[in-house]
């Protein structure tokens, strides 16, 4: 293992002076810039890498930061995690992630983290009852953790970072309307989760603006079962007045949506047009190919950390809500055409 002892005896410097330089005190003590850049340049070129339980201990700080998600199991989880850990490479902190499923693990994982000290705390799809909001409010207030969230339904004051909803599903709803569409259906997730539920809001929102008849677009939710959403749609499309086209909240409802349009032999996208949401991998295997909308969900794990980071390095006593929504981009394939002349 490489220590500052060696960098020192390579350069003939005492270690004082090199440690003083690699933990960025050095213009305290009056070392030039020409010694410390040596002295950079030496560690860089012998791979020195700081010692951060020795820096926990000089300064008082953990310089962890922890990670509770629900989703880890999914591509798009996956992918935030993906963002949160490319964040994590050029800053000093290290990150600690928790996987967990229902209030009892989200508590004992919160604890866990805690109990190790971390500094900030980062929620990817965290959607609690009121009890443990009221206990992650308290717990993350008593200890002076900084928090940040995306896709979660947190009451209490933090930083908030999103995919911008609201505009995505507008996108799509404006796309099947200039294709003629008039009766769109919405089959959302659950009643719980934030990004279900702003999607389903923009939605109403987006039947509203287009002018559209609420009743020829109902809204349902299939809890993110594919066997709900199945059955769902079968009710839907087996109506006389039948929509003839479906706006799903994810690409995976949506590919199900395809199977019982092939199951009622309604050809996509000449009978029905069927859009969802997130540009899975699954929105390019089905057939046809779906229309769907580019979330940044790497962007926004990055986007999450950093906004971390810096809440924390600003010490500041009282966080204010806000909310940074990313921008996403709509993506027409195969399964939207005009709407079907009845």
């Amino acid at each position: 293992m490489l220590r500052v002892s060696d960098i020192a005896d390579k350069l003939k410097l005492s270690r004082v002076t090199v440690s003083a330089i690699l933990n960025d005190r050095y213009r305290k003590l009056g070392i030039s810039e020409k010694t410390a850049k040596r002295v950079r340049d030496c560690a860089q070129e012998l791979g020195y890498l700081p010692n951060q339980n020795a820096l926990s201990m000089k300064t008082g700080r953990s310089m962890t930061i922890g990670m509770l998600s629900s989703s880890l199991g999914e591509e798009w989880g996956g992918k935030v995690l993906l963002g949160a850990l490319s964040a994590m490479q050029n800053s000093p902190y290290s990150l600690r992630i928790e996987a967990v499923l229902g209030a009892a693990e989200e508590r004992v994982a919160l604890e866990r983290l805690l109990g190790s000290r971390i500094e900030g705390l980062f929620c990817c799809n965290i959607n609690p009852d009121a009890e443990t909001d009221e206990f992650f409010r308290l717990a993350t207030a008593r200890y002076k953790v900084a928090v940040v969230s995306t896709n979660c339904s947190f009451s209490f004051p933090h930083i908030r970072v999103e995919t911008d909803n609201c505009t995505a599903v507008r996108s799509l709803v404006e796309h099947l309307v200039e294709l003629g569409h008039r009766r769109i259906a919405h089959i959302g997730g659950d009643q719980i989760s934030e990004a279900s539920r702003e999607r389903s809001e923009a939605f109403l929102q987006s039947v509203e603006f287009f002018k559209l008849n609420p009743v020829e677009c109902p809204v349902h939710f299939s809890n993110w079962q594919s066997e709900q959403a199945r059955a769902l749609a079968r009710e839907l499309l087996n109506q006389p007045n039948r929509p003839t086209a479906i706006v799903c909240a994810n690409d995976a409802l949506a590919a199900s949506i395809l199977q019982v349009a092939h199951e009622l032999k309604l050809k996509v996208p000449e009978e029905l047009s069927v859009v969802g949401m997130t540009n899975e991998r699954v929105s390019r295997l089905t057939v046809p190919e779906l229309t769907t909308v580019s979330i940044p969900e790497e962007a926004i794990g990055r986007a999450g950390i950093l906004a971390l980071i810096g809440s924390i390095d600003s010490k500041q006593a009282k966080v204010n809500q806000s909310v940074n929504r990313l921008a996403c981009s709509i993506v027409v394939r195969g399964s939207s055409a005009a709407a079907p002349i009845s």
